[in-house]
């Protein structure tokens, strides 16, 4: 099986080509980057066995999947170039800023019979899929604080809240029947927000402040059963009449598979030799872009 990359920037050599290359004997990996400065450095550094500069060449190679880890921008072209192709699709979030695209980079994946798989991690995370697991949840607090990051709210909304908007809705069990958002800008950037949301059973609390003083991401969830309390993905406390009890991983625990990464590209391989996405975690995957799509919408209104 050959497996194409393309984008080789901050995020896929953080949390992708350190996965790639644990796995490279379960697929023949073939990278792609315009810039030769990376492409020399990453293939001194990971050994990388074939490069190439563009899509084309990529293609060119008869690819049967590709992982997309370019700038959002660029996520659109490049996913319907390779399904076109008859090439399953890993694409990392969101799959466009754009909510027309992205239902149609889905219908022509249905289309064609191939995989497009937008990448949550945090929905592979294993402390998160302990809180989903959680019956009869009342209460879902999810808070991200960031130190010094402000930036044009837009970005903001698709590249980092739209983790905390994600994580919700695949926490929840039911139906979401209103959600509405508040937030604080300064010259079009945004400072902090605050998202709500309702089912039936359910109310949800959305949290960050780009501007808090530390990085922290904390969730919060009640129900009849206790309260669960999840530090940065790594420690989970779970708060009960008489007692309480702490969950947390080994110090050699890799931070990739704390944090999803590496179950989230292996389920997408397994998929793609199975030519099944029955575990690739992709309900409401839409429905995560929408909800970020109303909050820009109501800021423009």
């Amino acid at each position: 099986m050959k497996i194409g990359v393309i984008g080789l920037g901050n995020i896929a050599q953080k949390a992708y080509l350190p996965t790639y290359s644990k796995i490279r004997d379960q697929a023949d990996f073939i990278f792609a980057t315009r810039n030769e400065e990376v492409r020399n450095k990453l293939t001194r550094q990971y050994n990388l066995k074939k490069t190439v500069k563009s899509i084309d060449e990529l293609i060119a190679q008869n690819i049967d999947a590709c992982f997309i880890h370019s700038a959002t921008a660029a996520h659109y072209e490049l996913a319907k170039r390779c399904l076109a192709n008859g090439i399953h699709v890993f694409i990392d979030k969101p799959a466009s800023e754009n909510l027309k695209q992205v239902k149609e980079l889905q219908l022509l994946a249905l289309n064609q019979s191939k995989i497009l798989m937008i990448g949550f991690n945090r929905r592979f995370a294993p402390m998160v899929n302990r809180l989903k697991n959680v019956k009869n949840k009342r209460i879902i607090s999810l808070q991200k604080n960031r130190v010094n990051a402000i930036n044009d709210t837009r970005f903001v909304i698709y590249d980092l809240f739209i983790h905390l908007v994600d994580t919700a809705v695949y926490m929840l069990d039911d139906k979401i029947l209103k959600s509405d958002s508040k937030l604080i800008q300064t010259d079009g950037k945004l400072e902090m927000i605050t998202v709500t949301m309702e089912t039936a059973k359910t109310l949800v609390n959305l949290t960050m402040d780009l501007n808090s003083g530390s990085n922290q991401e904390l969730y919060e969830v009640t129900s009849s059963t206790g309260t669960y309390v999840l530090e940065n993905l790594t420690k989970l406390k779970i708060y009960q009449e008489n007692s309480t009890e702490t969950l947390s991983f080994d110090d050699w625990d890799n931070p990739l598979y704390v944090r999803g990464f590496e179950q989230m590209v292996s389920n997408f391989i397994t998929s793609v030799k199975i030519t099944t996405s029955s575990d690739l975690r992709q309900r409401n995957v839409y429905l995560s872009h929408k909800i970020c799509d109303e909050i820009i919408n109501k800021i423009q209104q």
